[in-house]
C-alpha cells in the first residue's frame, strides 16, 4: 500500500512539474535602435561623442541591436544601397515613419520589427536608457511615442 501511494504521489508530482514547466514566460521584446546622422550635423557629432558612450555602458543598451546610418542633414532616409545590411529590411518602414522628412539626427526604435517610436533630435543617454527599460519591462514609456512623422516634425500617428 505504501509503495502504491509513493508511486501515485510521484506520478502526480511529475505531472504538476511538467505543467509548470510547459507554461512559457513571455519573451523579452527584440529592440533595434537605428540612429541616422552625420558629421555635417553638430548635434549628431556631440551626441555620438558624449551621450552614445554613456548609453553603451548601460545594461539596457547591451540587450538591444544598435545600427548607425550615416546621412546628411539635408537628406531623407538614405537609399537601401547606403544602409547597413541589418537596416535594409526596414527601409520602407523608416520612409513611412519619417514622413519623408530631411533633417538629422533621426532615431527609429523598432520593437519586434515594428516601428515603436520615431523621433528627430537628440536625447540624453539617461533618457534613452529610461526608454529602453520601459520597452523591456513593458511599463509606461517616458515620452510621447510617434510612429509616423508629418510636416514640421508633427506626429501624425501613434499606433
Amino acid at each position: 500500500m505504501k509503495k502504491k501511494f509513493l508511486w501515485l504521489f510521484a506520478v502526480c508530482l511529475a505531472s504538476w512539474a511538467s505543467i509548470g514547466l510547459s507554461q512559457t514566460v513571455p519573451a523579452e521584446p527584440k529592440v533595434h535602435m537605428i540612429y541616422m546622422g552625420g558629421n555635417d550635423c553638430p548635434p549628431c557629432v556631440v551626441w555620438r561623442g558624449l551621450e552614445l558612450p554613456k548609453l553603451q555602458q548601460t545594461e539596457s543598451f547591451k540587450t538591444i541591436k544598435f545600427s548607425y546610418v550615416t546621412k546628411l542633414i539635408r537628406s531623407t532616409v538614405p537609399a537601401s544601397f547606403f544602409l547597413p545590411s541589418e537596416v535594409k529590411p526596414f527601409k520602407d518602414k523608416l520612409d513611412i515613419a519619417s514622413g519623408g522628412r530631411a533633417g538629422s539626427p533621426q532615431f527609429a526604435i523598432l520593437v519586434d520589427g515594428v516601428v515603436y517610436d520615431y523621433y528627430f533630435g537628440t536625447r540624453s543617454a539617461q533618457d534613452v536608457d529610461r526608454m529602453l527599460i520601459a520597452i523591456r519591462d513593458q511599463t509606461e514609456y517616458p515620452f510621447k511615442r510617434c510612429t509616423k512623422r508629418g510636416a514640421g516634425n508633427s506626429c501624425v500617428s501613434t499606433d
